[in-house]
């Protein structure tokens, strides 16, 4: 009889508690269980981990909340989610706990289950480098190894003497994975992308003001990317108006789009890889703004902007959010006809941005970090 003993399975629990950080956690999942098909992997995240491996046992939507006054408006249900993942994680006893992106949420999920030994780690840098560089002296008391996306995020970790990787950026393979096809729209119009956001509190400030300024552009076929853990009954302001809302097609509708006006956020980084001449646009509430406003250490909020360090594409934000100017920016990139020289310009931002983010293998890059580890 033989007496070896298999080899205990290792386990990790990855937490991302928006639809980018769940795509991201969907490739990373796969990365990790192509280096050990026998790793145990379970989490808090959406559809894209779940169909990648990772069990999950609570879904993103539930977390999302954006905003000072959001977030001070919610801190009992943040609370409770913060005590339940802790000891969820706890009662799981991974190797290493992974947080993607969701920094105010993650860091705390690795401060408390860091003490009780769990090896972490964070993929997709905190904003450091736009507001509260501070805060990188706690995330070094949580986070034993962070994984980085973009180049110039590596010098504070390191001058931190932190265990830090540069990685590349996950958007890359998703963008290149895109296929060989546009979004089948029924349309002579060229077609307006609106990205209203993902999160509920992004929904209710963004939507209303989107609808009412696709109404002053006849020339152009309105198309919304609907939400990944959002309902179709979101939208029904967008519906009634008889505007189509696609889901799960988001990058489909960037690709074939002639504009977009984006929200805010990652998707304003793939819309110019894809080549989509965009206005950036926010809106939130009074209180929000003017804490992000004091706090704010960078002159752009459009990852475009920040990683290129100049002012490719407009910034709509606030108060200077409103129908008129957004009617007339998407007119500058485009007439309707073709592209202005303006859209032309924006449209070619892509080359720029894929040589300063680099790899395409971001995925398997930190996979192979955190399996060092396990």
């Amino acid at each position: 009889m033989s007496l070896e003993r298999t080899p205990r399975r290792r386990k990790l629990f990855l937490v991302a508690g928006e639809a980018s950080g769940d795509l991201y956690g969907g490739q990373l999942a796969e990365a990790l269980l192509q280096l050990d098909p026998h790793l145990e992997i379970r989490g808090w995240g959406g559809e894209a981990m779940e169909a990648s491996g990772v069990k999950i046992s609570t879904h993103y939507r539930d977390l999302a909340f954006m905003g000072f006054w959001e977030v001070l408006k919610n801190l009992k249900t943040i609370r409770r989610n913060l005590k339940r993942c802790t000891e969820e994680i706890l009662s799981f006893q991974p190797d290493a706990f992974v947080g993607i992106d969701f920094p105010g949420f993650n860091l705390r999920v690795a401060a408390n289950v860091g003490k009780a030994g769990v090896f972490t780690h964070h993929y997709i840098s905190p904003s450091i480098w736009a507001w509260n560089a501070r805060r990188i002296h706690r995330i070094k008391r949580t986070v034993q190894r962070m994984h980085v996306t973009m180049p110039f995020e590596l010098a504070p970790y390191e001058a931190a003497h932190m265990d830090v990787r540069f990685v590349g950026h996950p958007l890359i393979s998703l963008l290149d994975q895109l296929p060989d096809q546009n979004l089948d729209v029924k349309t002579s119009l060229p077609i307006l992308a609106l990205l209203p956001g993902s999160r509920t509190q992004e929904l209710n400030h963004m939507l209303p003001l989107l609808v009412q300024t696709a109404r002053l552009l006849p020339q152009f076929q309105p198309v919304i990317a609907g939400a990944p853990g959002q309902p179709a009954s979101a939208y029904h302001e967008a519906t009634a108006l008889g505007i189509p809302v696609v889901f799960n097609q988001t990058r489909l509708l960037m690709k074939t789009a002639a504009v977009g006006l984006i929200t805010s956020g990652t998707a304003t980084l793939e819309a110019s890889l894809l080549g989509l001449p965009q206005i950036i646009c926010y809106r939130t509430s009074r209180l929000t703004y003017a804490i992000a406003k004091r706090l704010a250490q960078v002159q752009w909020i459009g990852l475009p902007n920040i990683i290129l360090n100049e002012s490719s594409v407009p910034e709509r934000i606030q108060g200077a959010c409103s129908v008129k100017t957004l009617s007339q920016d998407v007119e500058l990139l485009h007439d309707g006809t073709d592209w202005t020289a303006l859209g032309q310009k924006q449209k070619e931002l892509a080359t720029s941005l894929r040589h300063i983010l680099g790899s395409e293998a971001a995925a398997a890059n930190t996979a192979a970090s955190i399996m060092e580890t396990l």
